[in-house]
């Protein structure tokens, strides 16, 4: 295995839906809001990992983890003062809303609700940089792809002294933060029956731990 880390290039974009839907298979908020078959599930969650990354590559920084031409992770952060997004932004999230709504229909309400509490959560000061997500192909976990993806968006945010942001519904994830010097300051609910989520911040001036070479399957 040969990986190389690099800036994100567009022409692995379309391998960005099918990786993560892979990574996010078993992950509580997926799996507990969209049940059944992963093949089912991949064709909503793989158009929503697309459109963050893309809006992510326009409006903050997208580090990949590539072997031979194969993306094997990512990391995906919005910059600061990108959050909240625009209504256009959003738009560009509309396919996976009618997917949702074509291959879950029963579940929509359940879904509106885990999107706002995503929203009335997250921060709006001061500004921070957001991780989006954060992804390492299955076939890589447990080889340290994740460990350098993510120290490359901290390097971005210490430059500045700025602060970081992110939300997990996985607790082995939220361990795994911790290790980076991210605090828990909110737990509460995907949606009404759902499982945990917790909203995470790291403060400029914290010094992380060294974290264990542990790859988390998906974060985000």
């Amino acid at each position: 295995m040969t990986v190389t880390f690099q800036e994100l290039d567009r022409g692995l974009l379309d391998q960005v839906g099918p990786m993560c839907a892979r990574a996010f298979d078993d992950y509580p908020f997926l799996a507990e809001l969209f049940p059944g078959e992963s093949s089912r599930r991949a064709k909503v969650s793989s158009r929503f990992y697309s459109a963050t990354v893309i809006d992510c590559l326009e409006h903050g920084t997208v580090h990949a983890a590539v072997d031979d031409g194969k993306l094997a992770g990512v990391a995906a952060w919005l910059r600061p003062g990108a959050f909240p997004q625009s209504l256009g932004r959003q738009a560009r999230f509309l396919p996976t809303v009618w997917a949702g709504l074509r291959h879950y229909p029963s579940r929509a309400r359940l879904a509106l609700q885990a999107l706002a509490r995503l929203e009335r959560s997250h921060p709006h000061s001061p500004p921070h940089w957001y991780l989006a997500t954060i992804a390492v192909d299955p076939a890589y976990q447990g080889k340290g792809l994740g460990v350098r993806l993510m120290k490359q968006g901290l390097a971005l945010a210490a430059e500045k002294g700025d602060p970081c942001f992110l939300e997990t519904a996985k607790g082995s994830n939220r361990d795994w933060y911790l290790g980076f010097g991210f605090q828990v300051q909110l737990e509460e609910p995907c949606f009404d029956g759902g499982p945990p989520q917790w909203f995470m911040w790291r403060p400029p001036e914290v010094l992380a731990d060294e974290p264990a070479a542990r790859t988390p399957g998906a974060a985000g």
